[in-house]
């Protein structure tokens, strides 16, 4: 059965903390989720697998990687497996499953695109470590843009697609349509989801993996004129929950992860939205109720 769950970082708050990132994870199993996407281990992530583990969270444990650092992101895997064996020992069970994202949407990367070797070094040394962590089950994937296989240069993540175990993840935004002068609708994300898997999704199928959704969202402000509204971000979810858990036209499910959590105020970078991709506000407070 594919599950639905949701992207976190700790950086709601200026200074994260163990009790902060605690009180994170609370409120994401309250609410009924059981998976889990995280972005990077070290601090102040460091606390992210111990207490998802706490609260019975499955999660997507993520690696940065960045341009061309390959020493560092094996250094990363390393303190990423470590962060696990703690919460398998703390928490069980006595083996851990769980996804090792190596680097995030890696073909994109504003600070520079990770190179196809670089990625696929990194993933080969993590699928390397198995035998040393006998009471983790992990399988190493990573994260690339949902087009990623259909952009030009394209081809040249054909051999990391086949060299994820099993699972390919995927962000896939049909609220992003606004830059292409589209006008997506947040009550109806099938014709941009169609165009997704005719442009992306099916050609990562067609190579024997599975697709995750690895981000999927709609802003609740900062663009009005796109429609970024707690109404429009309320519908969006609904709808977006029903259509990737099987309510759609392809008759397909997705394992999926909702971006994100909470708000990140820091996130200007990305334009006026970019703080307001949470459920919940930087002050952890829900933006409707009942979610």
């Amino acid at each position: 059965m594919a599950y639905f769950g949701v992207c976190y970082s700790p950086r709601r708050v200026t200074n994260p903390t163990a009790d902060t990132v605690d009180q994170d994870m609370r409120i994401i199993a309250s609410l009924g989720f059981r998976n889990v996407r995280t972005y990077g281990v070290n601090p102040p992530d460091q606390w992210n697998m111990l207490k998802a583990r706490k609260y019975g969270l499955n999660v997507g444990l993520g690696v940065w990687a960045y341009g061309n650092q390959l020493d560092q992101t094996k250094a990363r895997i390393d303190v990423a497996l470590a962060q696990a064996n703690e919460a398998q020992r703390t928490y069980g069970p006595s083996q851990l499953a769980f996804d090792l994202v190596v680097g995030n949407e890696v073909n994109r990367q504003e600070a520079g695109p990770c190179t196809p070797d670089h990625i696929f070094h990194a993933m080969d040394y993590a699928q390397g470590l198995r035998s040393f962590h006998p009471n983790l089950n992990y399988r190493v994937t990573t994260c690339f843009s949902g087009t990623v296989l259909v952009d030009p240069g394209g081809t040249q993540w054909q051999k990391i697609v086949t060299k994820c175990d099993a699972a390919v993840y995927l962000t896939v935004y049909p609220w992003w349509s606004f830059a292409a002068g589209q006008h997506p609708d947040p009550g109806n994300i099938d014709p941009n989801m169609q165009w997704s898997w005719n442009n992306g999704l099916s050609q990562v199928v067609n190579l024997g993996r599975q697709v995750v959704i690895a981000e999927i969202g709609w802003p609740s402000a900062g663009k009005p004129e796109w429609n970024t509204t707690v109404a429009s971000e309320r519908l969006n979810y609904n709808v977006t929950k029903k259509w990737v858990l099987g309510g759609n036209s392809l008759g397909r499910a997705f394992d999926t992860y909702w971006f994100e959590m909470f708000d990140e105020p820091w996130k200007t970078n990305e334009g006026p939205f970019g703080p307001y991709f949470g459920l919940y506000d930087k002050d952890a407070n829900p933006k409707w109720s009942p979610l």
